[in-house]
């Protein structure tokens, strides 16, 4: 379990998956979180995908509930996904899903990301965090930016939803700059 400020992020229970499957049948948070509004998800194979997490079982990411402290609630999920070079693990990618639309704006995804690199830089030892999103997605860009990701590349026209193509920016985050910045710990 890590701890924030106001959340916690916990391993994901099979009671969660209820409200997992709310969540995933939103289309406006699918859209956000995926950048393709894939909002059509039946509990089964909500349960399939889940499976893996719930026991533990999939070295290459970690998922996680992020618990509201103070009412004990789930109120997103986020997850840190290894990319594995010469059997080690050196990269990974965060992401992050407040499915509880009221919490918007509130910190809550600032509280969410510094743990994720608190322990990608200080507990993995992983060398880069990457961050992807879809160019019309400011307030995730914004989030990014704020803990020193820089933009690497944009994948021109690499998702289509909402009958249009859409640019995917793609942002990194090098241990070194991690470090450098003074609110970093």
């Amino acid at each position: 379990m890590l701890t924030g400020k106001r959340i916690l992020l916990r391993a994901p229970e099979r009671e969660d998956l209820k409200s997992l499957h709310k969540w995933q049948n939103d289309e406006e948070l699918m859209m956000l979180s995926r950048s393709q509004p894939d909002h059509v998800k039946s509990m089964v194979s909500l349960e399939a995908e889940w499976e893996k997490d719930l026991k533990g079982d999939d070295p290459d990411v970690r998922r996680y509930m992020i618990e509201e402290k103070s009412s004990g609630k789930a109120i997103g999920w986020c997850s840190i996904r290894f990319h594995s070079f010469a059997r080690r693990y050196t990269n990974a990618d965060i992401g992050l899903c407040l499915g509880e639309k009221d919490k918007w704006g509130k910190g809550y995804g600032t509280d969410v990301t510094q743990l994720l690199l608190r322990e990608t830089f200080e507990q993995l030892n992983l060398h880069k965090v990457g961050w992807w999103t879809f160019t019309e997605n400011k307030a995730s860009i914004a989030l990014a930016k704020k803990f020193g990701f820089k933009e690497e590349g944009r994948l021109l026209d690499h998702n289509f939803f909402n009958n249009a193509f859409h640019d995917t920016v793609v942002l990194g985050l090098l241990k070194e700059d991690y470090e450098k910045r003074p609110t970093a710990k």
